[in-house]
């Protein structure tokens, strides 16, 4: 991939999910007649970041407009199939609304038949998995797997920081560095902090560091799924995007580089969810940097990876998950 193309992919990582879910509220609210109450109801905020987004894509990436718009419109039809009757007063919900509970994946809020409907949207490459939730990992136990006891996470805390000094002195000792307890050295020498700029040594040894996390991530989530298999189950519900159990999840899956592949879209509801994890069969594997709980039809990987620079100890735990169809598999 060019530089161009880089700096084009980065903005439409950036830009697409707040201008993709602007798009389908505005023409549920169209279909509805009701744009004008829909345009009001927005923060003042929220519009001049949608503006600057809009004008941004235009001057620099302006393909992208038509595809999203078509996307929407597909999606938002899709949405109004699933409910069967009229949508009204859709309301964005996104994180740049000021109006959104960390925890809640709402995205757009809609009332149908007099009952409120909280949507989820992803927009998402065909053939890929769906990010649904990123913790911070020195919580993440605490946060998700409340049933267990805190020691869990205090222990493993201090796991994560023994490997993260094994690998530090490691990728000194590699480059013939003495490690001062911190990667002040490393980067008076001109050495990047950015794991996808390190020479291949240095890579490898990340690689070995994340996946020794994430193995002792699997042995906890072993650990976890005998002591209490039902509170286990459940807290997968949350790291698969359904914190709340009255959600859809929409998902359109795209190919944007092929002009002539149109979208495709499905809902899941929390009622999949729960049946499959109702299942006995619950697989789990340790896989390099991660760890696949698979159940079902359904995939759920649980990631670690750097929040940015690999020189600190602020490592995330990124969830996303893949339905195995026919058509995204």
């Amino acid at each position: 991939m060019s530089a161009g193309d880089s700096k084009k992919e980065a903005l439409f990582n950036e830009v697409k999910g707040s201008l993709f879910e602007f798009l389908i509220a505005k023409k549920i609210a169209v279909k509805n007649n009701d744009e004008l109450g829909f345009l009001k109801s927005l923060d003042k905020n929220y519009l001049n970041v949608l503006g600057q987004q809009d004008r941004m894509v235009r001057q620099f990436y302006p393909e992208m407009l038509p595809f999203l718009d078509q996307s929407a419109e597909l999606t938002s039809h899709t949405i109004s199939d699933q409910y069967q009757g009229d949508l009204l007063h859709p309301k964005l919900m996104g994180k740049f609304s000021n109006s959104q509970d960390l925890n809640d994946e709402t995205d757009i809020l809609l009332t149908s038949g007099g009952v409120e409907k909280k949507i989820s949207i992803k927009l998402n490459k065909k053939n890929s998995y769906v990010n649904t939730k990123s913790g911070g990992i020195k919580s993440f136990f605490h946060v998700y797997f409340p049933f267990l006891d805190p020691e869990v996470q205090t222990e493993f805390n201090k796991l994560v920081d023994f490997e993260f000094n094994r690998m530090a002195l490691d990728v000194h000792e590699i480059h013939d560095l003495t490690y001062p307890g911190n990667f002040s050295v490393w980067v008076e020498k001109g050495f990047s902090e950015l794991p996808g700029e390190v020479d291949d040594a240095s890579r490898e040894v990340l690689h070995e560091y994340y996946s020794r996390i994430s193995k002792a991530m699997h042995e906890i989530f072993i650990t976890a799924m005998k002591q209490d298999r039902e509170a286990f189950k459940k807290s997968l519900a949350p790291l698969m995007g359904f914190t709340s159990t009255d959600i859809a999840q929409v998902i359109c899956f795209h190919d944007f580089k092929n002009k002539e592949s149109l979208p495709s879209i499905y809902v899941h509801e929390f009622a999949e969810i729960e049946k499959c994890l109702d299942e006995e069969k619950l697989l789990m594997e340790h896989q390099k940097a991660s760890v696949q709980i698979d159940f079902g039809p359904w995939s759920l990987q649980i990631r670690v990876k750097p929040m940015n620079k690999f020189t600190t100890t602020a490592i995330k735990i990124n969830c996303s998950i893949k339905f195995k169809r026919p058509s995204v598999s």
